[in-house]
């Protein structure tokens, strides 16, 4: 039994505190902040004419009335996984649990003088989750996630002239994360994978602070440029994690299994989370009526390379993960049509490549190129409140682990996103 005890440590390392690298990707970060916006395919950093603008651009709120918006997306992922050899095997095949995600999102401008104006935000930038069957056989990597990470971001903006404007903020990121896994363990007897427990991790809520800024430039003829830039944020998460023993049928062997893992305990796990920073750049053309945006977004997501594991009571089940994210680039272009005064229309779309290398690409985040298309409409419900409505489809590239998944994990994941929003804007 002493091979059981080598085994044991081997597959236990690392396997508490993962959830974190689930945060990671296109798929958890999120620029569902505003339903015109999202319906523009997100370009709306040198438009930003309305409060959302502390998300996408903070300086336009300098041009702005005092108002509020708020709103919320509903979102919907459907994933499914096609084994290959040696594990899970060819012919395996399961789907992900069915979910609705609900990131809000909150915004209030007013005006100290003329040209100095102040905001607030409260919005989602990361969140979302994986949940997978019970039978699932990548249970061991993971069964579920949750991840909610809440900024609230204050915003000073300052018109120079009429054409040009900057804004700096604060972004404190509020965060809390859920994983539930199995804990697999060769079985000497029958020489198979032994699900041998459960363990639950939760953190309560923990902090992290940033920072922002931004200009907006109106060129003339219509022509608007917008840039903003959002810092990292690094949030130190701290939580426990509760073990939950099956028996196995093997008496002995359940033994020594309860001698290396603390069952019936409730032992500290420690990790930090290196959010990306953020920069926008965006061009816009406005006429009577018709306007069109590009934009192009840098997500710095080679800040998060490993994810290091401190069990503090627990050495031996410490441990650092390698996950060698990539910086991207996110191109987003969006159309505006005003039918009316009281009736406009958007149209956009989306490429978003993948910063996840294929070493990194698990049941945890099942990351790809993604594209997206998105469509919706703006209604003036009196002269000083609006209704926006949008709706995005991202559908994901199939990605498979090409055989070289570190926890000999191999497959193909294919991916698809429905998301649909609202958002009301008042103006004083």
């Amino acid at each position: 039994m002493r091979k059981a005890r080598v085994v044991l440590l081997s597959a236990l390392a690392g396997c508490v505190l993962l959830a974190p690298a689930s945060s990671f990707g296109g798929g958890f970060a999120l620029f569902e902040h505003g339903a015109r916006a999202v319906a523009l395919g997100g370009a709306f950093g040198a438009t930003a004419d309305d409060p959302t603008a502390l998300y996408f651009n903070p300086a336009g709120i300098a041009f702005q009335k005092a108002g509020y918006a708020m709103g919320v997306y509903f979102i919907t992922e459907s994933a499914t996984f096609d084994g290959a050899n040696p594990y899970p095997g060819e012919g395996y095949s399961a789907e992900m649990e069915s979910q609705i995600f609900f990131p809000v999102h909150a915004y209030y401008t007013s005006e100290i003088t003329n040209d100095l104006h102040w905001g607030i935000g409260i919005f989602n930038p990361f969140g979302l989750g994986t949940w997978w069957p019970d039978e699932y056989a990548g249970k061991y990597l993971t069964k579920r996630v949750d991840l909610k990470v809440f900024n609230v971001n204050p915003n000073l903006a300052y018109r120079f002239s009429d054409d040009f404007a900057v804004a700096v903020g604060i972004d404190y990121f509020y965060s809390n994360l859920d994983l539930t896994r199995s804990i697999g363990v060769i079985n000497p007897y029958t020489q198979q994978v032994a699900e041998v427990g459960q363990v639950h991790l939760y953190t309560p809520m923990q902090g992290g602070l940033g920072w922002n800024a931004a200009f907006l430039a109106k060129l003339g003829g219509g022509v608007s440029l917008g840039v903003s830039y959002r810092s990292n944020v690094k949030i130190n998460y701290k939580g426990n994690a509760s073990f939950i023993q099956f028996e196995t049928g093997y008496p002995d062997f359940d033994a020594i299994v309860a001698s290396q893992i603390p069952f019936g305990q409730k032992p500290t796990g420690k990790t930090s989370v290196d959010y990306p920073s953020e920069g926008r750049v965006g061009l816009a053309w406005h006429g009577q009526k018709w306007g069109v945006e590009a934009d192009i977004v840098r997500m710095a997501w080679s800040s998060f390379k490993e994810l290091p594991i401190t069990l503090p009571d627990y050495p031996a089940l410490s441990s650092v993960r390698y996950e060698g994210y990539e910086d991207s680039n996110t191109y987003r272009l969006g159309i505006e049509y005003k039918h009316s005064p009281e009736i406009s229309w958007q149209l956009g779309g989306l490429w978003d490549p993948t910063p996840v290398p294929v070493e990194s690409v698990t049941p945890l985040l099942p990351d790809a190129d993604r594209w997206g298309v998105s469509i919706g409409a703006s209604f003036a419900l009196s002269g000083k409140t609006d209704l926006q409505i949008g709706y995005l489809y991202v559908k994901f590239k199939d990605r498979s682990t090409e055989g070289v998944n570190p926890d000999g994990y191999e497959g193909t994941y294919k991916t698809s996103g429905n998301l649909l929003g609202f958002t009301l804007v008042h103006r004083f």
